[in-house]
């Protein structure tokens, strides 16, 4: 086992593809197993990495490489949609998979994670205080949801954001 443990991702990837071409009878089970796994959203642990991402970001990351030359509320904007990218891609993959449940709790957990992070919206002492309204963002993560046609159920909208949801956070307001 120690050098099953020793790969890396990509070699793992490459094992279990031999493996299942070597024995078919597998590819059942590994399926299950991928679809399993790719079920098991947390809508807890998405909304606790990407606050942890959004608010441990600090004004020295708008000089990053990527971020560019551009005026300092720009820059903000950038950094919030460099961080929802991935949500907003895994949402499409479970989406595309059938895993309707898996997207919705990928996008309660963005929800829940803007919701509490509106603290800091106007803030002058956060780089969120710069990216405009969280709602806006979670205004993007309601429109995706129903292009997919998968919309988020109220109840769950209602939990993750209740003001918003009150007040309808699926109305198109700019960050």
């Amino acid at each position: 086992m120690a050098a099953l443990e020793a790969l890396r991702t990509p070699e793992r990837a490459q094992v279990l593809a031999t493996l299942l071409k070597a024995h078919p009878e597998l590819a059942a089970e590994a399926e299950w197993m991928a679809t399993t796994m790719l079920s098991a959203a947390s809508r807890d642990e998405v909304s606790a990495e990407l606050t942890s991402t959004l608010a441990g970001y600090e004004f020295a990351d708008m000089d990053a490489e990527d971020v560019g030359v551009c005026d300092p509320e720009d820059a903000c904007v950038y950094l919030v949609e460099k961080a929802l990218d991935p949500y907003h891609a895994e949402i499409r993959r479970r989406a595309s998979l059938g895993l309707v449940n898996a997207a919705h709790g990928i996008a309660a957990g963005v929800l829940v994670s803007l919701y509490g992070l509106r603290v800091y919206e106007n803030s002058e002492e956060h780089v969120l205080g710069g990216a405009g309204s969280m709602a806006g963002y979670a205004d993007r993560v309601t429109a995706l949801l129903r292009d997919l046609d998968i919309p988020l159920p109220q109840d769950i909208l209602r939990a993750a954001c209740p003001t918003w949801a009150a007040s309808s956070a699926t109305s198109a307001r700019r960050p």
